[in-house]
């Protein structure tokens, strides 16, 4: 097969963000796991689940919105369900959706469909990436994402402007 045909099908990838927010239950080794490894002053802003992929993967290293690649016979909300389970460990429940983003790598072309998640249960944790974190939305350009995220970050941002004011 030709490269230039090696890439012509899409693969469907459905991410979780998953929006969550300190609540003065939270414990205090969630509460340090954050951007700066202190806890948040503002105990009501939302916070961002990211997870960063293992170095042996394709794009290892880099950090992403947690998700997984639709499987057949799979809707794309319950893949997020499903990966995130699988990924780490907690339980979610899609509540919107933003725009899909296509994308084209040298090793794949790539369709990204983003669900806003709640998180419903379970304490996030590395079960099949390197780390996993919440952030504060504003200082997601902290982090190193792949290319295809960034106008996932970009819709994310003008979602959480519109809903939380």
């Amino acid at each position: 097969m030709s490269r230039a045909t090696q890439h012509t099908r899409i693969v469907d990838v459905a991410i979780g963000i998953v929006v969550d927010k300190m609540s003065p239950s939270a414990n205090n080794a969630e509460a340090a796991n954050n951007v700066h490894g202190t806890p948040e002053i503002n105990n009501t802003a939302p916070r961002i689940l990211i997870t960063r992929r293992k170095a042996g993967q394709v794009l290892g290293g880099y950090w992403e919105l947690p998700g997984g690649k639709v499987e057949p016979n799979e809707s794309p909300s319950d893949t997020v369900v499903r990966e995130l389970l699988e990924e780490v460990g907690i339980k979610v429940g899609p509540i919107d959706t933003l725009d899909p983003v296509e994308h084209r790598y040298e090793h794949a072309h790539i369709r990204l469909i983003p669900f806003i998640c709640e998180h419903i249960g379970g304490t996030p944790q590395p079960l099949q990436v390197d780390e996993v974190r919440w952030a504060a939305p504003d200082r997601l350009a902290d982090y190193a994402f792949p290319e295809a995220s960034l106008p996932v970050i970009a819709d994310l941002i003008r979602w959480l402007d519109n809903t939380t004011r």
